[in-house]
């Protein structure tokens, strides 16, 4: 894999070690050594540090009681509870939008949803996870609530990082529906109606999730099927 220095080093590096843990080459449970990293990439140790730092506060990344790094390994339990969280602070953020979503917002929110459900049908699992993300990002603006905003951009960071690693191709036309259907409510100006979809769509992703396989079992690097 080569390596490209853009903005900063430590956006450098952070970004080269996401991509090598998210594709596998950092396999689960592999140890983290800076002295190890910097030399390997060739950058001074600093970067190293701030960029593990940075992929710790995304959960890829864990820091044990003795100090020690490895790469954090994903059961079905956490892949679940992550996207339980989700849900819940999702919710939260329509269910304070509704009454708030003018036509700009709603259009806005429209184009969002647009764009990650038609990347998600095309399996472009980064790109869609960026529509995601900005999708809820129009809900938060609508509920207009700053703790509500910072505990979703916290859990939208950890959850949609980590869960790249959960082979999840089967489950997009489930995505795809709950959003498209969600959406649709809204336009219909069936405001309570889009709320309990999308607290639908959460319950039904994380019961098809408990069906993949026991909550103990480690979920590896995501398979792009």
């Amino acid at each position: 894999m080569a390596f490209e220095m853009p903005a900063t080093r430590r956006e450098a590096v952070a970004e080269h070690l996401r991509e090598e843990i998210l594709s596998g080459a950092l396999a689960p449970g592999a140890p983290i050594r800076d002295a190890e990293i910097a030399a390997r990439l060739d950058v001074s140790i600093t970067p190293v540090r701030e960029a593990i730092t940075e992929l710790i506060g995304e959960g890829l990344v864990v820091s044990t009681a003795n100090k020690r790094r490895h790469v954090a390994v994903l059961t079905q339990r956490q892949a679940i509870e992550l996207m339980d969280v989700l849900g819940v602070v999702t919710v939260a953020a329509l269910e304070r939008a509704v009454p708030h979503l003018d036509d700009g917002r709603l259009d806005a929110l429209g184009d969002t949803v647009t764009r990650f459900t038609q990347e998600a049908g095309q399996h472009h699992f980064e790109e869609s996870r960026t529509g995601l993300i900005d999708a809820v990002r129009v809900l938060l603006a609508a509920a207009d609530n700053e703790e509500l905003t910072a505990m979703a951009e916290q859990v939208m960071l950890r959850s949609l990082r980590r869960i790249t690693l959960y082979p999840s191709g089967h489950l997009v036309p489930l995505w795809v529906e709950g959003w498209r259907d969600m959406l649709h409510l809204l336009r219909e100006g069936a405001g309570p109606e889009a709320v309990a979809r999308l607290r639908a769509f959460f319950a039904e992703l994380t019961t098809r999730m408990r069906e993949d396989r026991p909550l103990g079992a480690t979920v590896g690097p995501a398979a792009q099927d």
